[in-house]
């Protein structure tokens, strides 16, 4: 008659006291309000290297997933903060793909720019907008925008850019004959620079219209 009672008591000590069940792990009360590190690492030395995968990813992966999200969020801020630039300053050429872009990094030397701030040069913009490969004409939203300083460009940029500026004069300079040019690797077409201003730089444009001068002069190759 007492042999079913004593193996309900056999039972409750083991499920009580046991800590791994195949690959279940089962803390005491205690133990799974608050975990301690040494027994946490004491339990672990008890298991084999599967056994310890198995119930770190189990207990532990939500801790894992934070934790890796938080180190990237941390080398993303990084990454940023030592990279990014702020363009202060651009130039642009439209209905032509040629322009020699490593300008950017002399035009930047030349105004003495700091910090993050940086140089725009940017190509294939149309005047036409068949020709603007299917975007719309981005040309449109960088002048909206404010995004241009200096214009390379052909009599067709050219009319472009009398109706976009209305009633306001703008001074179109013949560069077909001057080192600027070839400073800037034109193909043959894009003739003419307008200093526009639009971003609103002055002493930028101020500066770089010196800059201009000396490339013209020879001063600068």
């Amino acid at each position: 008659m007492q042999r079913p009672f004593l193996s309900f008591r056999i039972k409750e000590v083991v499920l009580k006291e046991g800590n791994v069940m195949g690959s279940t792990y089962n803390d005491s009360e205690q133990q799974s309000v608050k975990k301690t590190f040494a027994g946490e690492r004491n339990k672990l030395a008890q298991m084999s290297a599967g056994q310890k995968a198995d119930y770190i990813f189990t207990y532990y992966k939500f801790h894992i997933i934070c934790t890796l999200l938080i180190i990237c969020i941390i080398i993303w801020g990084i990454h940023h903060a030592m990279t990014y630039v702020k363009y202060e300053f651009f130039g642009i050429v439209i209905n032509s793909q040629e322009l020699d872009v490593s300008r950017e990094d002399d035009i930047r030397e030349y105004l003495k720019m700091e910090g993050h701030e940086g140089v725009s040069l940017e190509s294939g913009l149309y005047s036409d907008e068949s020709a603007s490969g299917g975007y719309g004409n981005r040309l449109s939203v960088l002048m909206m925008a404010g995004q241009c300083d200096f214009i390379f460009t052909d009599e067709a940029g050219i009319e472009y850019l009398q109706s976009f500026f209305d009633d306001y004069d703008i001074e179109v300079r013949d560069i077909s004959d001057s080192p600027i040019h070839e400073y800037f690797g034109l193909d043959e077409n894009t003739k003419y620079l307008i200093m526009a201003g639009l971003s609103g730089n002055v002493d930028y444009l101020n500066s770089f219209s010196e800059m201009l001068d000396e490339i013209d002069s020879g001063s600068i190759e």
